[in-house]
């Protein structure tokens, strides 16, 4: 018998699985407590990570992190603060129980609405479960930092954050309750800032180049933390609740919300809506009119900007006309339906229709003719021209113009702004600088940890048979399982440890050892296979024979073409797995070239 519970020599305590809470299943309880379903992928890797014992159910949108979960978790967060530290980060621990004030004096309380999880104290306080941070670290700078001598700062905390999702989702994708790393900077002018903005956006890239999963950085609108300028953080998968919008040509990139998009369509028909403003009880407060493209929805989050609403108020859509041959005849389906409406036309000068408008001197009259009409009858007759269509895939690029949008599914896991003075100015931090008192400028950077731990289990798996981990963040870079020879345990444990490339020792302190030897084989084989580890060595027959070690090599991204025969060792596989047979002896120099294969994507850490 195994007996490594007993006998420790080599291996450490918490590197052995028969002392780890570890309630691996042949059936997963995925979103079963949910209020919705997700996509299928999302659910089955939900369902897979339930299965192999990383997370457990509490509620719906609630998930509790087993010991698994919480060791990947563990990785993602320090290479995370290895690269904010590197530009100058500091890591602090605010409140997660925050006042209701600076929610008031921001105007989040009322925009943020019902997402907000809110509670009364015994003194009849009101009190909001944190879902962001920057009216209290925007407060903490302004009772803490008085001269602009103190500036730039840059602080980030990683802690759980609370939204009431009225339908939560997809595992850890869309839950109640998820771990954040939030970053907000501080300078004191906006060219500074922007600067900030531009060198935390080189240290995302450094920081997903390290998780090693493939990634995009779309533009972005910025919601309801505000800003003008952001840009968000992408895993491409076809489970993703976002969409985005990509050139063919020139790379531009954008999620479908933010993108413009040039409609190819060489006839200038246009399709006319109104869009009304509306309270709760769904009275109509005001209207306005909007053109744009034939085929092209109006994008709401674009003309909102144009058109606010207040507290307990949304935006409703109706079309009034569709295929209108040319700008005049659709300002007249416009003018006829605004009769004694006075508010301004929002007409879209997007793509055929905006060239025709902006270069058709024909067109130019029609639309001034228009307007003089509207100020006949006693309305404004202005136009407010701007994109304000939901571009889509087949679009021309609105950057280069040669090439062609094309839509792509993708996970969001992580987003960053330039806020501007949004905070500062509403809650009076300001700072003298140069003679003159000045609104603190601002930015906010945020990463989903726990997001990120099932958006790589949704991107790296390949189908049922289990998980695959990147090395950077695998719970257990690799695994020993014994089905014989015992107490050569520690001889391979040390051999593995010493591994590396380049000063990078992957698997120092990073491996598993299975001595649940009161098991079934088939049971543990299935168990390392489920789990996901990156390299399991397997010490079977062929090890008490002819000390030959089973290597199974579960590493995404790494391609059997690339290592089907290393230092004359055949390696046989699939998309999923490879595997190989290698003598002890010959063990340390197989994974090292293994490695080398991979440095390009490990992105090794700097030694320190």
């Amino acid at each position: 018998m195994f007996g490594m519970r007993r006998h420790s020599t080599g291996v450490p305590q918490n590197s052995r699985l028969s002392w780890m809470l570890l309630p691996t299943n042949k059936t997963g309880k995925g979103d079963s407590k949910s209020s919705s379903s997700s996509s299928i992928s999302s659910n089955d890797t939900t369902d897979m990570l339930t299965k192999a014992g990383y997370i457990h159910q509490s509620s719906a949108g609630i998930f509790t992190l087993m010991p698994m979960a919480q060791r990947v978790v563990d990785k993602i967060e320090r290479i995370v603060d290895e690269e904010l530290g590197r530009v100058g980060g500091q890591k602090l621990a605010m409140p997660t129980l925050l006042t209701q004030n600076s929610w008031l004096k921001t105007g989040r309380w009322e925009s943020t609405g019902e997402e907000l999880f809110s509670l009364t104290d015994r003194r009849g306080s009101t009190m909001i479960l944190g879902p962001t941070h920057e009216e209290e670290v925007t407060e903490l700078v302004r009772s803490t930092v008085t001269s602009h001598r103190r500036y730039p700062l840059r602080l980030y905390q990683t802690t759980r954050k609370f939204r009431d999702e009225t339908r939560p989702r997809a595992g850890l994708l869309r839950g109640r309750e998820f771990i954040m790393k939030d970053m907000y900077s501080f300078d004191v002018t906006k060219e500074k800032a922007i600067e900030t903005f531009w060198t935390l956006e080189a240290a995302y890239r450094k920081f997903f180049d390290r998780i090693g999963v493939p990634y995009v950085v779309a533009d972005a609108d910025s919601g309801n933390i505000g800003g003008t300028l952001s840009k968000e953080f992408h895993f491409v998968n076809g489970s993703g609740e976002d969409t985005l919008l990509e050139c063919t040509n020139c790379g531009y990139t954008a999620n479908e919300e933010r993108a413009q998009g040039v409609p190819t369509s060489r006839q200038p028909l246009a399709d006319v809506y109104c869009v009304m403003v509306q309270n709760a009880a769904k009275e109509t407060l005001s209207a306005r009119a909007v053109v744009v493209p034939k085929d092209h929805m109006p994008s709401m989050l674009k003309i909102s900007k144009e058109i606010p609403t207040g507290p307990k108020q949304s935006l409703v859509l109706a079309s009034i006309g569709s295929g209108i041959n040319g700008v005049g005849e659709a300002l007249d389906v416009a003018a006829k339906w605004q009769g004694s409406l006075r508010n301004p036309l929002l007409l879209d000068g997007s793509a055929t229709l905006v060239d025709s408008c902006l270069r058709d001197p024909g067109a130019q009259t029609q639309c001034a003719t228009h307007g003089a009409e509207l100020q006949h009858r006693g309305l404004d007759g202005t136009a407010s021209w701007g994109d304000w269509h939901v571009a889509q895939s087949g679009d021309a690029c609105p950057r280069c113009r040669s090439g062609v949008l094309q839509a792509q599914r993708s996970i969001e896991v992580g987003h960053i702004f330039y806020l501007g003075d949004k905070y500062s100015r509403a809650m009076e931090l300001s700072v003298l600088y140069e003679n003159k008192q000045t609104s603190v400028q601002m930015g906010c950077y945020g990463i989903g940890i726990s997001r990120i731990l099932q958006a790589v289990a949704e991107c790296c798996q390949t189908g049922k048979r289990g998980l695959r981990w990147p090395l950077s963040i695998a719970p257990y870079a690799a695994a020993v399982l014994p089905l014989v020879g015992a107490d050569r345990v520690p001889e391979v444990y040390a051999l593995l440890s010493e591994i590396g490339v380049g000063g990078y020792r992957p698997f120092s302190d990073n491996i598993a050892v299975d001595d649940r030897d009161h098991l079934r084989p088939g049971f543990r084989l299935n168990d390392v296979e489920l789990l996901g580890f990156p390299v399991t060595v397997v010490l079977g027959k062929r090890f008490s024979t002819a000390e030959e070690v089973e290597v199974q090599l579960r590493i995404p991204h790494l391609r059997l073409a690339t290592v089907e025969s290393v230092d004359g060792i055949r390696v046989s596989g699939d998309d999923h797995d490879c595997r190989a047979y290698v003598k002890l002896d010959k063990l340390s120099a197989f994974l090292t070239t293994v490695l080398q294969s991979l440095a390009d994507s490990l992105a090794v850490p700097v030694p320190k």
